[in-house]
């Protein structure tokens, strides 16, 4: 007598099964070929799911940005009718501290804007109401007048743009810009842009992220030059030398160099900073010996040091203040000479908007620090007068779904006007939340929800798409951003 191998025991043990397992698959194969039916013949029950649909009973479908494609992440029970109600939760308050201003772009916020690409931008009231949308016409940016044109010949002429920052004038227009979607350099302008969407000015001057406005109507934007080298510190010979190894960025050793731009209400360049060069001419130069070669600073914000600032050497009113990520640094340049009076780091990295709150202490949004509990994006307070860093968002108290938030390479913070909240916007997440500054306590929560049901080829698909949100900032009653 012969034993039977394991193999042949388990062949026959599939095989006695092979009935129940194609009868399996004989039903599965019935249920989709009959669905295909219904819906091409469109009989029985087509016309029972299809009033169903009309009448809001069904679930929307629910999709996230996901790099340069969306991703189903599962059904929400939400009709466009009350999507609106949806973005905002209220947890710690009845309201704002003060409205906001949402950026918006391509197919945002589609219901405020129907006869317009989406909306650039939403006012909110403090309760989470719309109370004005800026139309959306990426058309008007091919025609309007143009006050500077930087352009690359590998910038392309009809570049994809995407809305990155926005601020806004005393009577209410938008500073808003833009970057170059898959072009050298990712940086394209700035444009003013009136309420109703008609576009005033545009610069195509490599202006990007998120524009600073002044008091007196005078903006302060980030821009940039390609530069040649790129450089590097060369400590041996007690200064700075070009970077002389083969350089594998576009063409060779062409590099991003940033600048502070100076622009006032009619589009015209005042002053033009370069970050680089006052790091270069700074006690703080070796900190661009381990830089990225391609982009060595990458400032994304600089605002202005306001009359309440001090407490620490070095800082004074009117300084400005420029958040550099690629050197994990915040810098201060004198007001008057734009020289680099101090370079701060800390535990912070990859930091966005660094904004100063009071006295020596300043706010940013931390993308990749942590103080081993919270973490992994963060609001990080730093305090120039004696180091002490502290996360105030997230803590102990913060609800679990919202503690671990984390936007890589974006986000920001708004600071209210009388200085008590603090929105923080996570970019890749598409939330914003409102904490108060004393102790990170939630209280509100907005969401990037938006209805992008006129974009699918079904007419019966409906669909919300949870979009990347670049940037909520605090406006005073008049609409104009602080």
């Amino acid at each position: 007598m012969k034993i039977q191998s394991k193999f042949q025991s388990s062949l026959i043990a599939l095989l006695h099964r092979a009935p129940i397992l194609l009868f399996a698959v004989a039903l599965m194969l019935a249920a989709f070929l009959g669905g295909v039916y219904v819906a091409v013949k469109k009989v029985f029950p087509y016309d029972l799911l299809r009033d169903a649909h009309r009448s809001g009973r069904t679930l929307f479908a629910l999709y996230e940005t996901k790099g340069k494609s969306r991703r189903h992440i599962g059904v929400v029970d939400i009709s466009p009718d009350s999507l609106a109600a949806r973005r905002f939760e209220f947890i710690g308050t009845a309201e704002l501290a003060d409205p906001i201003l949402v950026s918006g772009g391509l197919d945002y916020f589609a219901e405020y804007c129907p006869n317009a690409s989406g909306c650039l931008a939403v006012e909110y009231d403090g309760r989470g109401d719309m109370r004005h949308a800026y139309p959306y016409h990426p058309e008007k940016l091919e025609t309007a007048p143009l006050l500077s044109d930087f352009s690359h010949e590998q910038f392309g002429s009809r570049p994809s743009l995407v809305l990155v920052g926005i601020s806004t004038y005393p009577n209410g227009d938008l500073l808003a810009v833009f970057h170059a979607v898959h072009s050298f350099p990712f940086a394209f302008g700035v444009a003013r842009i009136n309420r109703d969407g008609q576009v005033i000015w545009l610069r195509r001057d490599y202006s990007h992220h998120v524009p600073y406005m002044t008091d007196g109507g005078i903006a302060l934007v980030p821009s940039l030059r390609i530069g040649e080298g790129p450089v590097k510190a060369n400590l041996s010979n007690n200064g700075i030398s070009p970077y002389t190894a083969a350089f594998p960025f576009r063409k060779a050793r062409e590099f991003l160099t940033d600048f502070v731009h100076i622009i006032d209400g009619n589009g015209q360049l005042l002053k033009a900073i370069s970050v680089l060069d006052a790091i270069l001419e700074s006690p703080y130069v070796p900190a661009l010996r381990f830089a990225n070669i391609e982009d060595p600073t990458h400032l994304n914000f600089v605002h202005q040091l306001r009359d309440d600032a001090g407490g620490a050497a070095g800082i004074a009113p009117g300084d400005l203040v420029v958040s550099l990520r690629n050197l994990d640094a915040f810098g201060i340049l004198d007001g008057e000479s734009y020289r680099l009076k101090k370079l701060v780091r800390g535990s912070f990295f990859a930091q966005h908007n660094v904004m100063h709150l009071e006295g020596a202490k300043f706010l940013m949004f931390d993308n990749w620090g942590r103080d081993g509990v919270y973490g992994p994006s963060r609001l990080l307070m730093v305090d120039l007068a004696d180091g002490e860093e502290t996360t105030i968002f997230p803590n102990d108290t913060t609800p679990e779904h919202l503690r671990y938030l984390f936007s890589e390479i974006s986000g920001g913070i708004s600071i209210s006007p009388d200085r008590s909240r603090v929105i923080v916007t996570y970019h890749a997440e598409g939330i914003a939340v409102e904490v108060r500054l004393a102790d990170g306590a939630v209280l509100a929560v907005f969401t990037s929800l938006h209805d992008i049901s006129h974009l699918d080829s079904s007419a019966n698909k409906k669909a919300i798409m949870k979009m990347k949100t670049r940037y909520v900032q605090y406006i005073d009653r008049h609409g104009v951003s602080r």
